[in-house]
């Protein structure tokens, strides 16, 4: 039906690896079914991978770093990096979160009101957020990815302009780099809407697009060896023992060892096998497609849900199923419609990035 190809614009794209929107899947549910969790809602036991949510936000972080980043270097590397490109670039990030970012919101202010124990007690909030001044509850995530959208390219245009891409530099600055915001954020304990807070996390999602891009025999043998065929499985298994020695992942010291293993998983998802079979199931997928919808919004439905003398079971099924259809419907009236409008058109379709 061409309603449902709507979710996949990107499949025929040259650059579009299918697994990743089986990653980004997985990201999603592991904050809708923590967020479920903390309201007694759902099968899963207190040591459960999947009620991990700050997991799978730092694994969003990795593969917005990754997926935007290889595209900068590659126009980098072609010499079409020129301000008709950047200003593509910023005006497609501004339009993939601000349009949806404003509704949720919105949303979140009238539930508020309305009497649900949700975030945006005022209209101040709703500004002050929007303003990326503050990051209430799952709000916190937007100004850090945000403000890294603002990072990335200055950090590559120093490896392209000044390094010439030299790999011993690079390495250097990103060690130096993540050495740096960890020292900081330890002893200047910034408020936790700073992007150095997380700044390790995206960049490790930035070196799995430099490999890729600098160092392409090397990507192919990490992508093609046999030993990637089980990486995406053994990820699952350490995280799985981690979740169940520990449940906090807020602590900074956590930060650099969560998106080393996402950053394997995302690397594994390119060697054909189980693991990329599962991430390209397209049911999985889907999910992807409107994970950011899925993010936003499903806090509201969840305290609706929650609002009703219901058994627990029961909400869990309603939670699940009107979470998919809301977001599935905000996908396709506001985030499609965005993804095809063009306020800057830049280069040919084959230039144009695909997150």
């Amino acid at each position: 039906m061409r309603w449902l190809q709507a979710f996949f614009p990107n499949d025929q794209h040259p650059d579009h690896h299918k697994p990743l929107d089986g990653l980004r899947g997985i990201a999603v549910l592991m904050v809708v079914f923590g967020h479920g969790y903390n309201q007694g809602l759902g099968p899963f036991g207190e040591s459960s991978l999947l009620i991990r949510g700050k997991l799978g936000v730092y694994l969003f972080f990795v593969l917005s770093a990754y997926l935007l980043d290889r595209q900068i270097i590659k126009m980098l590397q072609q010499g079409r990096a020129d301000w008709d490109y950047w200003l593509y670039y910023i005006s497609r990030r501004i339009l993939r979160i601000f349009p949806l970012f404003f509704l949720a919101l919105i949303v979140f202010r009238m539930a508020n009101a309305s009497g649900l124990k949700v975030v945006m007690h005022d209209w101040g909030d709703v500004w002050q957020h929007l303003a990326l001044q503050r990051g209430d509850h799952i709000f916190w995530s937007i100004p850090v990815e945000f403000k890294y959208y603002l990072i990335s390219p200055i950090v590559l245009f120093v490896f392209h302009r000044l390094f010439r891409w030299n790999g011993y530099a690079i390495a250097c600055t990103l060690a130096v780099l993540m050495g740096a915001s960890y020292w900081f954020v330890l002893w200047w304990q910034p408020e936790g809407t700073n992007t150095l807070w997380f700044l390790n996390i995206f960049l490790l999602g930035t070196v799995v697009a430099l490999i890729e891009r600098l160092r392409p025999h090397f990507w192919n043998t990490l992508t093609q060896s046999s030993f990637t065929t089980y990486a995406g499985w053994a990820v699952v298994l350490i995280f799985s023992f981690w979740s169940w020695k520990s449940d906090d992942y807020t602590h900074i010291g956590t930060f650099i060892p969560a998106a080393l293993l996402w950053s394997v998983a995302l690397i594994a998802s390119f060697k054909p096998g189980l693991w990329a079979s599962l991430l390209s199931w397209k049911p999985l997928r889907w999910v992807g497609a409107v994970s950011f919808s899925m993010y936003l919004f499903h806090i509201p439905v969840l305290m609706w849900v929650k609002s009703f003398p219901i058994s627990s079971e029961i909400a869990w099924l309603i939670y699940l199923a009107l979470t998919l259809g809301v977001t599935s419907l905000t996908y396709l009236v506001v985030e499609r419609p965005l993804q095809k409008f063009k306020p800057f058109v830049y280069g040919s379709a084959g230039t144009k990035p695909t997150s």
